[in-house]
């Protein structure tokens, strides 16, 4: 690993160089926000997903995943909805989380309005201590999803062992989800599994009409994606 690599990513943690943008979850039988998921930007870094890896290549990646969601929590202010805030499984089964989060809850009372969404990009590589500490997770009063499901590393045999709130089905399943039947019926098993795990289902992608109306139609739970909202600011999402 180059040294100005290892010196950047120190300094990006240190300085906490970074800032999250919010982005709305729809209820989409209301139709009304539900809740807003924080992603992470860096001026050095144009991708976020670079970031990360390159912090996971310097050993840094739990030291910046931890202060990220520290500083998504800190960003929420008097935020009535849900947040969803990310979080890699290497991060979950670290020695030193459980005792992060209860740091967390010390200076926090809001449990119930975050979920943690577990990163499928990421190989599991312990999952009997990644159920472990989700169900601290759960015990502490914390909802948890997994995100991006159809796209990483997660089965759906996984998924069933480790019972999250909510599913989220990646945007390569929502996009243009109103022509394609394959996509149909992907959802529509997703949504029969929630129903008998009392699961949730968030679809992420949506940026055409016809996508949100094929969606509502499916009885799909919750939406997310460019046609219901940008990521922004918080002070910009919550002003009147």
């Amino acid at each position: 690993m180059i040294k100005w690599e290892i010196r950047r990513i120190k300094e990006i943690i240190d300085n906490k160089s970074f800032c999250h943008f919010f982005q709305p979850i729809y209820e989409l039988k209301e139709s009304k926000i539900y809740g807003y998921e924080a992603l992470l930007r860096c001026k050095y870094f144009s991708d976020p997903e670079i970031l990360f890896q390159i912090a996971r290549e310097c050993g840094f990646l739990y030291e910046l995943d931890t202060c990220s969601i520290h500083n998504a929590i800190t960003s929420m202010g008097d935020l009535q909805q849900k947040l969803f805030i990310n979080v890699f499984p290497s991060t979950i089964v670290h020695h030193s989380f459980t005792q992060f989060i209860k740091k967390i809850n010390l200076f926090f009372q809001l449990t119930e309005k975050v979920v943690f969404e577990i990163n499928e990009s990421e190989k599991i590589e312990n999952i009997y201590l990644l159920k472990k500490n989700i169900q601290f997770l759960k015990d502490e009063g914390y909802k948890v999803a997994v995100d991006d499901f159809g796209k990483g590393e997660i089965s759906l045999e996984t998924i069933i062992d480790l019972n999250p709130h909510y599913i989220k089905v990646d945007r390569s399943l929502g996009q243009n989800l109103y022509n394609s039947g394959k996509n149909q019926d992907v959802i529509k098993k997703l949504l029969f599994l929630c129903e008998r795990t009392n699961m949730k289902l968030v679809l992420e992608g949506i940026e055409k009409k016809e996508d949100l109306d094929t969606a509502k139609a499916l009885g799909v739970h919750y939406a997310q994606g460019y046609l219901l909202g940008e990521p922004k600011p918080m002070r910009e999402n919550t002003k009147k």
